[in-house]
């Protein structure tokens, strides 16, 4: 039993069942009341409703659920047993012929679209009446006595015409739509469309002698363009309901004497089906337009969002090549000044001006010689250290080590060039070991880059300060110095590479504005922070905090930018 719902819940498949109950009884009890004449027969389109509705997998219970209603309806009916199997089976195979290949081919999702329509059609009006119509028609001349060809033709009319007028409304027309339909901002221009429909009606209805049902089909395309699928199925039901309802009641106005009454319902389901396909064209051409206008208005809101991130691309490339640009003029200073001191003091040396090499002067000129090359090496350290890391190729190699051993050493690295600008370095650090997991080069690089910052930036007279605090599982150090201090409006600026805020300050101030750059990206590979807080003639202070342990993840990242 389980197997067989498949999903689908037992309130719906009672609603299956008793829908389709319902309907044949109905079908059963008017062709008997019309001389065995199946005039109306709905319960093939519903079911076949509520098969596109549901996945195949849930199929069986429906088509289960719809056996029950019609073997119950004809039995209520006083059918023979015959005709309840025989007649049942000829409506599943209907049903099918229509449902199935829609299934297969996923068609069922877009129904208003034309190729959709178009199959449906096509099945609806050919093999799914006429292969039903065909075996109905043995139990009918066999076993009622009626003619072979008139109950092909009586199965087929009735069985391909509902499918014609029921499933392209239902498929198409969803609660939403007619929802929208009478909401508060609509419902005044709903009312009078069906209003113009009621008064079409009424005019037919007050002067039978004139031929005025073509103001049908104009009324309902109207209503159909204002109110699309909702509001076409709504006029073709009450244009329907006028037609069909004289025809089934004997009404003197279709008292046609050269047409029968079978003939006469016949006509009436095709004029119906012929309004039904009219709101459907015009429907899905509405349709149609409304998502090409959905997919222009999409792709016109794409194009001006590309076009604006297209603008700030180029605003950015060009402020990235006026940097580009800055950074190149300043590195052929920065590289040309220590590189004209080893050259001029080298040439000096070489044509011995002073006389022999061993004058004082010389040793004096190896001195200036070797620091013009520290400082050139550095420089271009610097650059080849942020290619890497902007490359993503710069690798960590963590150990572990006291970050007071680091501090010291940096400090007694820059004594001499503090003492020559009159900076005192101070030093606040804890008495106890400060072990820490990190790549012992690129953190002294970090505290180097700080304090030659700090110094080049201290008048004579100022001091720099180096302090170390245990933060939630981090150590901050933090350099502060007593310098000139740098704008507020000018503080989120720093830490981009190749900016530089006082280039205006000549060669008092020289550099690459590649140092704070290098800071906060080594804290940032190493998994920490920077932080930069200034007043403008009162001094700076730059925090940077490093994990003291390296977590699993950061691992992982280290690993990914070593192959990159």
């Amino acid at each position: 039993m389980s197997a067989l719902l498949r999903g689908v819940a037992l309130s719906e498949l009672a609603l299956v069942a008793v829908l389709i109950f319902l309907s044949v009884c109905g079908g059963v009890w008017l062709s008997i009341a019309l001389g065995r004449i199946t005039a109306i027969w709905p319960a093939n389109a519903l079911l076949v409703y509520f098969l596109l509705k549901h996945p195949q997998r849930q199929w069986p219970a429906l088509i289960a659920a719809a056996v029950v209603g019609h073997v119950a309806a004809t039995i209520v009916m006083g059918d023979s047993p015959i005709a309840v199997v025989w007649l049942t089976y000829c409506n599943i195979l209907g049903v099918l012929i229509v449902a199935a290949p829609i299934a297969w081919l996923r068609l069922a999702d877009d129904f208003a679209r034309p190729k959709p329509l178009c199959l449906f059609y096509a099945l609806a009006l050919g093999p799914a009446p006429l292969c039903a119509g065909l075996l109905s028609a043995i139990y009918f001349h066999y076993f009622v006595g009626r003619g072979y060809l008139l109950s092909v033709l009586d199965w087929y009319a009735t069985d391909g015409l509902f499918y014609s007028i029921v499933v392209p409304v239902l498929m198409t027309v969803r609660a939403r739509d007619l929802r929208n339909m009478f909401a508060r901002e609509e419902r005044f221009l709903s009312l009078v469309l069906l209003g113009v429909v009621a008064a079409t009606i009424l005019l037919n209805y007050l002067a039978p002698a004139w031929p005025l049902a073509f103001l049908f089909f104009p009324v309902v395309i109207l209503v159909t363009f204002q109110r699309g699928f909702a509001g076409g199925a709504l006029a073709v039901l009450m244009t329907g309901a006028y037609l069909m309802l004289p025809v089934l009641t004997s009404d003197p106005q279709w008292a046609h004497p050269l047409l029968s009454l079978r003939e006469k319902v016949i006509i009436v389901q095709v004029f119906i089906a012929v309004m039904g396909f009219s709101v459907l064209l015009v429907g899905a051409a509405l349709a149609e337009r409304r998502r090409l206008e959905e997919g222009l208005a999409s792709a016109i809101v794409r194009a001006e969002s590309a076009r604006e991130e297209a603008v700030v691309a180029r605003d950015a490339a060009e402020q990235a090549n006026r940097m580009k640009s800055t950074f190149l003029a300043t590195m052929s200073h920065e590289l040309r000044t220590p590189l004209n001191a080893i050259i001029g003091f080298s040439e000096l040396m070489d044509s011995e001006l002073h006389g022999a090499h061993s004058d004082p002067r010389y040793r004096e000129y190896s001195g200036l010689i070797r620091n013009a090359g520290h400082h050139l090496l550095s420089l271009i350290n610097d650059v080849l250290d942020m290619s890497k890391i902007e490359a993503g190729k710069y690798e960590l190699h963590r150990e572990s080590f006291d970050f007071r051993d680091v501090v010291r050493e940096c400090l007694a690295l820059m004594a001499e060039r503090a003492a020559q600008g009159g900076v005192t370095l101070r030093q606040d650090i804890p008495a106890s070991r400060l072990a820490i997991e990190a790549d012992l080069r690129a953190v002294k690089q970090v505290l180097l880059n700080l304090l030659s910052n700090a110094i080049k930036f201290t008048p004579e007279g100022g001091s720099v300060t180096v302090g170390i605090r245990e933060v939630n599982q981090s150590l901050a150090l933090k350099v502060t110095d007593t310098g000139i201090g740098i704008p507020s409006d000018q503080l989120s600026r720093l830490g981009n590479p190749f900016v530089q805020l006082r280039s205006s300050a000549g060669a008092t101030h020289e550099g690459t504005g590649l140092g704070l750059a290098l800071v906060r990206a080594l804290a940032e590979m190493h998994g920490g922070s920077f932080r930069i807080e200034s007043t403008l003639g009162r001094g700076t202070t730059v925090t940077i905090a490093i994990p003291r342990r390296v977590q699993a993840d950061q691992h992982a990242a280290v690993a990914v930018g070593s192959r990159q």
